[in-house]
């Protein structure tokens, strides 16, 4: 009979698992981040996860791996010459991280290929909407955590 109890909570508990399923991320986002400064940037970006993603395998499970192309939108209060004059200019910043739970998406930027030299790698922690349609949160910006970037779904 004990035996019995244990095997049908065991059975309970798999099916309560099995419906608590992880937001998926991947796909085509668009988004602004901001800093206290007045920089403006505008994202496009892409993310990778599960079967589909050779290296979130490597990484395991929750993994997330993608790029950011970022636009310079605005050059912050009081550029000088020179930042202002990059207003326009687009860096492409490579992250990897991974989904904790349903409400957390964790990246870490790694590699910025940028010519112009405006958007170094970041860190981001942001939080996922119930619907899965909006990410937003804090970003590193250099060790203070005050960028702040959100974005949406792409619309097809």
């Amino acid at each position: 009979m004990r035996k019995r109890i244990v095997l049908a909570g065991l059975i309970l508990l798999g099916g309560l698992a099995s419906a608590a399923q992880t937001v998926n991320v991947a796909g085509e986002w668009r988004g602004t981040w901001t800093s206290p400064d007045g920089m403006v940037f505008s994202a496009a970006m892409t993310l990778q996860t599960g079967k589909g993603c050779k290296n979130c395998a490597v990484m395991g499970d929750g993994a997330v791996w993608g790029k950011i192309v970022w636009t310079l939108r605005k050059a912050g209060e009081n550029p000088s010459p020179e930042l202002a004059a990059m207003v326009g200019k687009t860096a492409t910043e490579l992250v990897k991280g991974n989904v904790k739970g349903e409400e957390l998406l964790e990246l870490n930027g790694f590699v910025v290929e940028d010519p112009a030299e405006i958007k170094g790698t970041d860190q981001y922690r942001l939080a996922i909407s119930e619907d899965g349609k909006v990410i937003g949160g804090i970003t590193l910006n250099g060790g203070p955590w005050t960028g702040q970037f959100i974005a949406m779904r792409a619309k097809p």
